[in-house]
């Protein structure tokens, strides 16, 4: 986060600086809605179902949409994705600000700002990617957290802020926020890049008059993806840790504000807790990005998930918010390392030409995993409290005991040379 607050004031803003920059102030509108979207339901007539139903319906959309807006992302390039998918978000907040319609109504615009974000995600991350050398990656994902994380610790609060003047207000907050964080990215250059190597040079042409007319380069075409190229566990076994990140994250958005509530604490409150959960986060986000980039993965990946599973099976017996902030700690700590170190994997596992269908499956799992977390745990609240966050705990063990065996350590080898996009970086070589 120092970096990017010295480029910014020292107006030196690098590509990759204007991406965290955007998703910074972008976050922060959407983190706006996490406290309030049940009480928004709930305001409406909805029950628990309908709240989950309502947080779960964009889940899945993202999970739809992630592999063709990956395959999207590698045809035409990252930054028409990255534009196009936040003026659609913005454009449908405005519908759910002014409560246009049923609460039917407003889950399929809800459904709509889900696919919209789900088409952001693997732009995001691949252009990330792009502008950052291999064995810098997971810092660099990590910078990326961090920024998210900022976006946590201010967007809850605003939210309930907000919420105590209008629920729908959350959603105006949110549109505003995302125009605001596109004009951070708008001037960043394309960064798609070729990976192939280069062409053998063309013959001498004849001697003779054609030997006069300048010989035209044929365009380089962007290779087929191979067949079964995500059949590898570079990217699957990392992508079932995500998808059990992903159930986690989505089940506290459905669960958190009703776990709060019935405790006897407002809208603020509920938004305030999970600001609280960021700072850790935001404090070490560097260290966690180092640690990331240079610990073994197959070790770090599976402790960490385990401490978010003991974490989450600890809530239900908690009714004071003190230490129900202690542990909420301890969890921020160790999901701290876990996304960032799965996406250095994805990364690194693949060419540049397959990057945005690489992190498209990175995000078909997560926000499959949310989709199950927010639907199907998040259901559950209303059988017994215990049930999600006990459901989550176990899913996380599963994953933990899958990286333990699996996860790749280090960057697989034989991967092609990723070629930086001209005027911003020379070309760096993976390297073992």
């Amino acid at each position: 986060m120092l970096e990017i607050l010295r480029a910014l004031l020292t107006r030196r803003l690098e590509p990759a600086h204007r991406l965290l920059l955007g998703q910074l102030v972008m976050f922060t509108g959407i983190a706006a809605l996490f406290p309030v979207v049940p009480l928004y339901v709930r305001s409406h007539g909805g029950s628990s179902a309908d709240i989950a139903l309502f947080v779960a319906g964009p889940l899945v959309a993202s999970t739809l949409v992630q592999l063709p807006a990956g395959h999207l992302v590698d045809r035409i390039g990252r930054k028409p994705v990255l534009i196009g998918s936040r003026l659609l978000y913005a454009a449908l907040s405005g519908g759910l600000f002014l409560n246009l319609g049923p609460l039917w109504v407003l889950a399929l615009l809800r459904v709509g700002q889900g696919a919209s974000g789900g088409a952001y995600v693997p732009a995001l991350r691949a252009a990330l990617a792009d502008l950052t050398p291999p064995g810098e990656r997971g810092h660099r994902y990590a910078q990326l957290q961090g920024c998210e994380m900022v976006g946590l610790l201010l967007g809850p609060a605003i939210g309930g802020a907000v919420a105590l003047w209008a629920y729908s207000g959350i959603f105006a907050a949110s549109g505003v926020a995302v125009l605001l964080g596109i004009g951070a990215i708008i001037r960043m250059p394309e960064t798609r890049g070729d990976d192939m190597g280069e062409s053998s040079p063309a013959p001498a042409p004849a001697p003779g008059p054609a030997a006069r007319a300048p010989a035209i380069p044929p365009a380089p075409a962007t290779p087929p993806a191979p067949r079964l190229w995500w059949l590898r566990p570079a990217l699957l076994v990392p992508g079932v840790a995500l998808a059990a990140a992903g159930t986690m994250f989505s089940m506290y958005d459905v669960v958190w504000p009703q776990y709060l509530t019935a405790r006897g604490y407002d809208s603020l409150v509920i938004g305030l807790s999970i600001s609280f959960f960021a700072v850790p986060i935001l404090l070490l986000t560097s260290r966690g990005g180092r640690l990331s980039d240079r610990a073994d993965r197959r070790l770090l990946v599976p402790a960490a998930l385990c401490v978010v599973a003991a974490c989450a099976s600890t809530y239900p017996w908690l009714r004071n918010i003190f230490p129900i902030l202690a542990v909420g700690t301890v969890e921020s700590l160790a999901v701290m390392v876990v996304e960032p170190s799965l996406f250095a994997v994805i990364s690194e596992s693949t060419t540049a030409s397959l990057r945005g269908r690489a992190m498209g499956v990175g995000g078909l799992f997560e926000a499959g995993g949310g989709a199950f977390g927010a639907g199907v745990l998040g259901a559950l609240y209303g059988i017994a409290e215990p049930l999600p966050f006990l459901g989550g705990a176990t899913v996380c063990l599963l994953a933990a005991a899958v990286c333990s065996r699996a996860l790749p350590r280090h960057r697989p080898a034989g991967a092609s040379p990723d070629l930086r996009p001209a005027g911003i970086a020379r070309a760096e070589v993976d390297v073992v």
